[in-house]
């Protein structure tokens, strides 16, 4: 028989799968990114290396975890997803508990709203839903009391590192925190907390260095997954226009509440008597931070919808900053348990809402990129590794991973050809492409540039044109103007 005090735990374990149960495999959402990311793990089990033989610009442990998909079962990276985000959540409401908080289920509950939000939420196995729930748990770490306390947030500060790279900006206000302050639990200087911190980011860090040392892939890491990143292909929004572009999907992903009212009570705590106004001030940091992605980037234009998970971030830090107003306004209204109760329901209302929208229309998603005709035409060709390359929509990547096959170029990710004029000037890369399927005597070419129009170098376009009609003859075009090549 459960416990009176059982029940929100029981409540928070049975809530957070039934959210994680609507991205369940049989409900898989289709999205590029997660095909690049399924593509990947399973070309690391056939043998190859990434960013030698297959471009993207994400640091390489998600391929890793795509590679245990491939080799086991898709049920198990869910399971594994979904017992982290437990996890997350029930170390999230026992430290809400321990602090005495009037309402200690509603900031975890929270939480999954958050990250749940179908329409910010790509499903599980996305880089930015893994380093939300790694910060969640490099809070609670910070404020427990955990013997091995700074390997572990080390160890976190690692697995969001080599997940993505901005979530270290995101992290450091909270972990720049928990360096300087005096911590009456343990004894630890600042030195002997950065030893044991870099020995548990080297826990994760030395075998990914080790891995593409052996391979000589280190070289093609640094520039494919960092400095690519750094000054990225095509034209940049101003800062003004970024601020609007936030402001804009922070209302489209129905985060705008949550985020107003927790970015309005961390303000207004700082003029309030409060017991740790620093640890409130990084709070607020972090919250600023989880667009950091943005603000250096610019990836959520009105044009660029398909960015909104960017947000994601949100889906920790909003939680951590009003849990940090709740627990630290000592002897204000903040204490009072109506006010928190209050504060709570407007946080959860709209998102709660949303969830009632999505559930109550939820149906099985169909693949979105109408690929059923091109299917049936490539059925027949029982195709092996190489034999395929899909050029300019990346989504399409989902035909290596239906056909378990390999491209035959590294080049799978191909819309830099869409972000600049300017992007392989010189035609080295698309040479290379070219080069390439005459070496794998490559059967088929996808090509989607023609349907999509949208290659910024016309003489790109023209080049690329001019080599299929070579050596390739059309074979079949769908609805949608993608054309099929066979080879001649």
């Amino acid at each position: 028989m459960l416990k009176k005090r059982q029940y929100p735990v029981l409540f928070l374990i049975l809530g957070s799968i039934l959210l994680n149960v609507l991205y369940a495999p049989p409900f898989k959402i289709y999205f590029d990114d997660k095909e690049i990311f399924q593509y990947a793990g399973m070309a690391i089990c056939k043998g190859a290396v990434p960013y030698l033989d297959f471009f993207d610009h994400k640091p390489p442990l998600i391929y890793f975890f795509n590679a245990v998909d491939f080799w086991t079962s898709p049920w198990v990276f869910w399971i594994f997803d979904t017992l982290l985000v437990v996890f997350a959540t029930l170390l999230f409401y026992w430290l809400c508990r321990k602090n005495k908080m009037s309402w200690p289920w509603f900031l975890p509950v929270l939480f999954n709203l958050m990250l749940r939000d179908s329409l910010v939420c790509f499903g599980n196995g996305m880089t930015r839903e893994y380093t939300a729930v790694f910060m969640l748990i490099f809070f609670c770490v910070i404020q427990g009391n955990a013997r091995y306390k700074y390997y572990i947030i080390g160890f976190l500060t690692g697995l969001s590192f080599w997940l993505q790279q901005d979530a270290l900006l995101t992290m450091a206000p909270l972990g720049i925190y928990a360096l300087v302050r005096q911590d009456p639990d343990n004894s630890f200087g600042p030195g002997q907390k950065i030893l044991s911190g870099m020995a548990g980011f080297l826990t994760v860090t030395l075998p990914i260095l080790i891995y593409f040392r052996n391979h000589h892939a280190l070289m093609a890491m640094w520039k494919d997954a960092f400095l690519f990143n750094i000054h990225p292909p095509g034209p940049q929004a101003g800062f003004l226009e970024r601020i609007k572009s936030v402001k804009h999907y922070l209302h489209q992903g129905e985060y705008e509440m949550a985020f107003y009212i927790s970015l309005v009570l961390g303000i207004c705590a700082l003029f309030l008597k409060t017991n740790r106004k620093g640890l409130v001030l990084m709070g607020l940091l972090t919250v600023i931070l989880s667009f950091s992605d943005q603000l250096l980037t610019g990836r959520l234009t009105d044009q660029q919808g398909g960015f909104i998970y960017y947000l994601l971030p949100l889906a920790a830090s909003v939680p951590i900053l009003v849990y940090l107003v709740f627990t630290e306004t000592q002897g204000t209204f903040m204490q009072e348990r109506s006010a928190q109760m209050v504060f709570g329901t407007l946080l959860c209302l709209n998102l709660s809402l949303g969830f009632l929208r999505y559930v109550s229309s939820f149906k099985i998603q169909k693949n979105p990129w109408a690929v059923e005709a091109l299917t049936q035409k490539l059925d027949s060709s029982k195709l092996s590794d190489y034999d395929l390359y899909v050029f300019d929509d990346s989504n399409l990547i989902y035909f290596y991973n239906h056909y378990k096959i390999l491209s035959p170029s590294r080049w799978i990710y191909t819309y830099l050809w869409n972000w600049s004029n300017t992007w392989d000037s010189d035609h080295r890369e698309l040479n290379s492409i070219k080069d390439d399927l005459l070496r794998h005597k490559t059967r088929w070419v996808l090509d989607c540039s023609v349907a999509r129009n949208d290659m910024k170098d016309p003489d790109a376009f023209r080049l690329w044109q001019d080599f299929l009609r070579e050596n390739y003859s059309v074979a079949f075009r769908d609805p949608l103007g993608r054309i099929l090549w066979q080879k001649k």
